[in-house]
């Protein structure tokens, strides 16, 4: 029983925790950005403090940066509009504050002192309250303890009034459940796919008529874009490190500072739980050896969670003299006491991993182009003066090509144009807008390259000759009129095809599906081809194309969700979860925007810009 209860007080210390780093509590590191300036301005009475900007933005940044799969620029940051909604996220928590104060709540003593006490990071080896640890994280983390527990204090009353907004929300669950019907409800059905082979004629071949015809229909197909003729000069390091010779002993140089990178030392995957004495240790051990107890119960009593404990990827050298034991096993298992500075201590192997060793030949070429592009970052560097100087004082871009190593080049430009220096976002978005009144100026490109552009002339689209394109126009003329020959048969057959006169008897390859949802799919069938079974009547055949040719359906049987399946009640408690968490949220930022309009919000847009343009530049 006391196990269960500082169970779940460790899990709202974690809560605690994750709601101060989303506040902006902890990691104050952004504080001196503009000397000893620590605030956007205010809501209210209530601070806006630059930390808590700082790491909003950051949290949103990184959010979005997760889903597309890549870094963004500063202006990236701002044209989406990032960094307005985190300051828009921190000023609405401050509103809440103001909220909370003005309804004179306040959070108790004890429940900040209970709190505290509860936190691992201010608990000591005995995993008891250490103030000596409570004093060492707050001085690490640029906090005062008034400061820290003014701000827990605002953020529990800030949860408690979360709370009592949202008490008592819930949607009927007749809303989930008929969702889960709509999901989990199945079908069986038959297909059959129509291909050139089933007609009974040859390939119909097209004449000069048919061809005039299908082209005129078709123009757009054959019509080359209107476009932008551009002149153009860049630089980027790839180009550049083409020409940069890097010396055998400087690549072996390279090769040794980077020999952690190329030199894999074999290592284990291991969890570590650590004991107050060398007899606890040992008990637990001999309680795990004799099966009474598992490695999770052992965390779990020592009031961890197993993410406590996880080491993740480590080497031999780095567990100091518990090491020889660890790598003393062959497979993966449970080892110890073995002495840690922390203290005795049991580990868990749960994976043996290979080093691996890339010698310098094996890495040469690689090692060779990153030195050439260092070096051609540096060299573009040096040069950007040298040519902004040049465009300012009114040089061509071919002056500038024939001064520089600047090089130069033209082209019809579209929106769909991607090779070359058009695959990058930056020339993208300067030749969207260049006008032929604009001046060539010095602009960057994503991988620290440099370009200059200028416009020559709209290009007008045009219809590219029938016999410039005859063979694709005969080979589109034939793929179409097969198309339509197959639908013509489809058409004929469907009407014949029942329950009781399957496909198969019309010669067809006859594909049978069963238990069928509306989210599965089949590879190689038209993308509508679940649903439209399920929109079918039953016994019905439909004709259905696609890329590949036809597809002849019939639904064959119906079967309603059993909404007394285990797994299908389980699949509506989620959803009628998610739902609740949903109309929760859009309650509570409603609540939250109606209290922001009831204060005075004052940002000052100095600091904000100078902030933004710090945070944003990496600096």
């Amino acid at each position: 029983m006391a196990t269960k209860k500082k169970s779940g007080a460790s899990k709202l210390a974690a809560w605690v925790i994750v709601g101060l780093l989303m506040f902006g509590m902890i990691g104050l590191g952004a504080a001196g950005l503009n000397g000893t300036q620590r605030s956007l301005g205010t809501v209210g009475e209530k601070n806006v403090s630059i930390s808590s900007y700082s790491d909003a933005l950051q949290s949103e940044t990184s959010r979005f940066q997760e889903q597309i799969g890549r870094a963004l620029t500063q202006q990236e940051v701002q044209s989406i509009g990032l960094d307005q909604r985190a300051l828009n996220r921190v000023i609405n928590t401050r509103a809440l504050d103001q909220l909370v104060s003005d309804l004179g709540l306040s959070a108790g003593d004890a429940r900040i002192r209970s709190q505290i006490l509860e936190i691992a990071a201010f608990q000591g080896l005995n995993g008891q309250f250490d103030r000596v640890a409570y004093a060492e994280v707050l001085q690490r983390n640029n906090l005062k303890e008034a400061d820290f527990e003014t701000s827990l204090r605002e953020d529990t009353v800030r949860r408690l009034l979360q709370q009592a907004v949202l008490a008592g929300i819930n949607t009927p669950s007749a809303y989930s459940q008929a969702i889960v019907s709509y999901i989990s409800e199945t079908r069986n059905f038959s297909w059959a796919r129509l291909t050139q082979d089933d007609l009974v004629t040859a390939t119909p071949l097209a004449t000069e008529d048919d061809l005039v015809t299908f082209h005129a229909e078709n123009a757009e197909q054959y019509t080359t874009p209107a476009a932008k003729n551009i002149t153009y000069i860049w630089l980027t390091p790839e180009i550049m490190a083409k020409s940069i010779k890097i010396s055998d002993i400087d690549l072996r140089a390279a090769y040794e500072a980077r020999s952690d990178e190329f030199i894999q030392m074999p290592s284990r995957l291991v969890e570590r739980v650590v004991f107050s004495t060398q007899d606890e240790a040992q008990n637990a051990m001999d309680s795990i050896s004799e099966g009474k107890s598992t490695f999770e119960q052992v965390v779990e009593g020592r009031g961890l969670a197993l993410q406590d404990v996880d080491l993740g990827d480590v080497t031999k050298t780095s567990l100091g003299d518990a090491g020889a034991l660890v790598f003393a096993l062959t497979e993966p298992g449970i080892t110890g006491p073995a002495d840690t500075d922390l203290g005795p201590a049991l580990f868990r192997v749960n994976a043996l991993l290979d080093g691996n060793t890339q010698t310098f030949e094996m890495v040469k070429d690689q090692l060779r182009t990153d030195a050439a592009l260092d070096i051609a970052i540096g060299e573009i560097a040096s040069i950007l003066e040298e040519v902004d100087d040049l465009l300012a004082g009114g040089a061509t871009l071919e002056d500038v090509a024939s001064e520089t190593q600047m090089e130069l080049g033209n082209l019809d430009w579209h929106v769909a144009t991607v090779k070359g220096i058009s695959a990058y976002n930056e020339f993208q978005n300067a030749a969207t807008s260049v006008t032929s009144q604009d001046f060539p100026t010095l602009a960057n490109l994503g991988d620290n390259g440099l370009f200059a552009i200028r416009f020559e002339a709209n290009v007008e689209a045009i219809l590219r000759p029938l016999d410039d394109v005859r063979k694709e126009v005969a080979a589109a003329w034939t793929t179409q009129t097969v198309q339509q020959k197959l639908v013509s048969l489809a058409e004929h057959i469907a009407p014949q095809v029942s329950l009781d006169v399957p496909l198969a008897s019309f010669g067809f390859t006859e594909n049978i599906e069963d238990d069928m949802t509306r989210s599965d799919t089949i590879e190689d069938t038209p993308p509508t081809l679940v649903f439209t079974a399920f929109e079918t009547d039953l016994g019905t055949a439909t004709v259905l194309e696609d890329a590949f040719g036809v597809v002849l359906l019939i639904p064959r049987e119906a079967h309603a969700a059993d909404l007394e399946n285990k797994q299908v009640k389980s699949i509506q408690n989620i959803m009628q979860n998610r739902i609740n968490s949903a109309m929760a949220q859009d309650i509570f930022e409603a609540f939250s925007n109606a209290a922001r309009e009831a204060v005075d919000v004052d940002i000052n847009q100095t600091t904000l810009r100078s902030v933004n343009s710090r945070l944003l530049a990496g600096g």
